[in-house]
């Protein structure tokens, strides 16, 4: 008969798009859009545990690594909140404003939301 490992793979990555291109088609910010985003990573979560094979061992993580992440996310929330309590908003955008701006068209949206639930199901492995 032949080959079908890849068979379950694509399907699941066919169902994906289709589900992110349905998410990005819902009233943005309402509750169901929130459910399906939500709802949509923890899912991934799940069948990223399920599926995909376990990550390789290794060490425990580093002081300096951690402290080098640490510093590069507090200073994305300074920036975040510096803009946002900043006037006119028109001349401080946020991080999240330039990414709705530059997230605006639908297969964009719909690429982000794909992306969000690889990352998630990524995340999921053991």
């Amino acid at each position: 008969m032949g080959d079908h490992a890849g068979v379950p793979t694509a399907v699941v990555a066919v169902a994906a798009v289709g589900y992110a291109w349905w998410v990005t088609g819902l009233e943005p910010f309402s509750a169901l859009a929130t459910v399906a985003v939500v709802g949509g990573g923890a899912a991934a979560t799940v069948l990223g545990r399920l599926l995909l094979p376990p990550r390789p061992a290794v060490g425990g993580v580093a002081t300096v690594d951690l402290a080098v992440w640490a510093v590069v996310v507090a200073a994305l929330v300074a920036l975040q909140l510096t803009a946002w309590a900043s006037e006119p908003r028109t001349d401080h955008p946020t991080l999240s404003s330039l990414a709705n701006d530059a997230l605006d068209p639908r297969p964009l949206q719909a690429a982000a939301v794909a992306l969000w639930l690889a990352g998630a199901a990524w995340l999921g492995r053991r």
